[in-house]
């Protein structure tokens, strides 16, 4: 009998050891399957492509279009590229045909197409087609398109040289198999080209004088013009004054000649000298009185004086 109790006593004491142990359990099991469902989902984003990468399996999957979600095994690496619109931006070291150093800033846009996503990825494992292939193709591409032009080329046609260098870049990109025709909606710009500082003094030097020469010209055609304007107008001005003394002369001696053939007795030196007096007289705005004849018939004219 005791021996009964002292049984039913052991087996109610580990009643409560054996709940515990219990519940430890499962808390470890949903808290170790939380964590291994926090560390196996995965969520992709707007404008992100994922591909899971196995390394157990050797495999690659599909790119997966964001947004979306997921899960992997433990195991299995999430590799997340960005597809919508990407740049790189680089200044190229460069020579003209004359063998000036030039800096050439440019900027290349593009996207990427996700169906090629993959292929991109298999030859690019670290995702570096930037530098590997881009950046080269760029420099290598640019210093081939300078050297057809001398510097004084690349200033005088940029349009020429960008257009050139535009195009060269984006034919070589979309040629390189190793970009396996991901990058699409290319696009680049020229920004800046940069020459070193003293050619650009001379430049602006050569600027300045040439803009000094066509100010110099201006003002020398200006003067010659001006100087053609009043030798001109002093031409018109004495070729007036010559006709009107001509015309005033001629007046002075058809009155004379009137006169002398009225009276044919008169001195004909007189009547001029006076008649010349009488001019003169009405020129200076002075007025004469006539006050008669005198004994060898001239006139007798006096003038008013003023107060």
């Amino acid at each position: 009998m005791s021996w009964r109790k002292e049984d039913e006593i052991r087996r109610r004491n580990g009643l409560p050891k054996i709940g515990i142990i219990l519940v430890v359990i499962l808390l470890i099991f949903f808290v170790g399957m939380a964590l291994i469902g926090f560390l196996c989902f995965f969520m992709v984003g707007v404008g992100e492509a994922a591909l899971l990468v196995d390394p157990l399996a050797g495999t690659v999957s599909e790119p997966r279009i964001g947004p979306t979600w997921g899960l992997r095994a433990p195991w299995v690496r999430v590799v997340k590229v960005y597809y919508a619109t990407d740049t790189f931006e680089d200044v190229i070291p460069c020579f003209s045909s004359d063998q000036l150093e030039m800096q050439i800033e440019v900027l290349i846009r593009w996207s990427l197409d996700p169906d090629k996503i993959k292929e991109l990825y298999q030859n690019f494992p670290n995702l570096n087609y930037k530098e590997k292939a881009i950046e080269s193709i760029m420099a290598e591409t640019i210093r081939l398109v300078t050297k057809n032009f001398t510097a004084l080329e690349t200033i005088e046609f940029r349009d020429v040289v960008a257009y050139e260098v535009e195009q060269s870049v984006l034919n070589r990109i979309t040629a390189e198999p190793s970009l396996a025709d991901a990058l699409i909606r290319l696009e680049l710009d020229l920004k800046n080209v940069g020459y070193p500082t003293k050619y650009t003094d001379a430049i602006e030097d050569k600027l300045v004088a040439e803009q000094q020469k066509i100010q110099a010209d201006f003002e020398r055609e200006k003067i010659l013009i001006l100087a053609n304007a009043t030798a001109q107008k002093q031409i018109i001005e004495a070729q007036g004054i010559a006709k009107s003394k001509i015309l005033q002369a001629n007046g002075t001696r058809e009155a004379i000649n009137l006169i002398l053939t009225i009276n044919p007795d008169i001195d004909s030196e007189k009547i001029t000298e006076l008649y010349m007096w009488l001019e003169a007289m009405k020129e200076l705005d002075v007025p004469v009185i006539l006050i008669g004849l005198g004994e060898d018939g001239l006139p007798i004219i006096i003038q008013v004086p003023t107060s």
